[in-house]
């Protein structure tokens, strides 16, 4: 049986699939809001399932649980004001949230999967 960092886990390839096409996105300058529409949408998703991961961290490691749900939380964020942007017509600011929603919602996955993960595995089992 798959413990739930492995599962998390297996949830952030499908991520980083998308944080990568949002990547040459950028780098293209075309389907920036495609590919970041579709990253935000699985991050969201993803997020809201590793809530009860965070909860049951938060019990033994109460600031980095606090830390990475506000990484969450910034990464949301980001995300709706990039949709904001470009509801409102400003072409200009679109790139630069863009990558900063990459940069967060990439700075996450490593950080839970290099330090986090490993803690969590042998904190709570």
């Amino acid at each position: 049986m798959r413990t739930i960092t492995e599962r998390l886990a297996e949830e952030h390839r499908l991520l980083e699939e998308l944080l990568d096409a949002l990547e040459t996105a950028i780098a293209g300058g075309n389907r920036i809001a495609e590919c970041l529409e579709a990253a935000a949408g699985r991050a969201r998703d993803h997020y809201e399932r590793e809530r009860p991961f965070l909860e049951s961290l938060a019990t033994v490691a109460p600031e980095l649980a606090a830390k990475l749900t506000a990484q969450h939380d910034e990464a949301c964020e980001i995300a709706a004001s990039f949709q904001e942007a470009l509801r409102e017509g400003q072409a200009r600011d679109l790139p630069a949230l863009a990558r900063r929603f990459h940069a967060i919602a990439q700075h996450n996955v490593i950080e839970e999967e290099r330090d986090v993960f490993p803690l969590a595995d042998r904190l709570l089992h």
